[in-house]
């Protein structure tokens, strides 16, 4: 089954334009899709005005808490390739002396959505 994932962040530490730092990772997203099968389209946003950004993946997966897991971990996984950090996605890891960091704020705020097979 096809399903949205839409994480939100909040970016910490950039230099730049925050839009130039999320691109970046979505360059990397795009090397994931590659080898990546689950991983079917991707896109993002970003708003300087609150330091914000918006990653949104479509992913293949059996049931919504796959869907998740495999959504976070892409982005994850492409926010990390560029040397930047995930602070706050997990309680184990600290990040410390990146110069980007992407903070989700919780589970929570992340929506997840099946797509209608047509």
């Amino acid at each position: 089954m096809k399903f949205w994932v839409n994480i939100p962040v909040q970016v910490t530490g950039y230099e730049g334009d925050l839009g130039d730092n999320v691109d970046l990772v979505v360059q990397q997203l795009a090397k994931l899709d590659t080898c990546t099968p689950a991983l079917l389209d991707y896109s993002a946003d970003a708003d300087a005005t609150d330091d914000s950004a918006e990653f949104a993946v479509t992913v293949e997966a059996s049931g919504l808490q796959e869907a998740l897991g495999v959504g976070l971990s892409c982005v994850r996984s492409a926010i990390h390739a560029t040397g930047a950090g995930t602070q706050g996605w997990d309680n184990t890891a600290r990040v410390e002396n990146a110069v980007v960091i992407y903070e989700v704020d919780a589970d929570e705020s992340v929506e997840v959505r099946p797509l209608v097979n047509a």
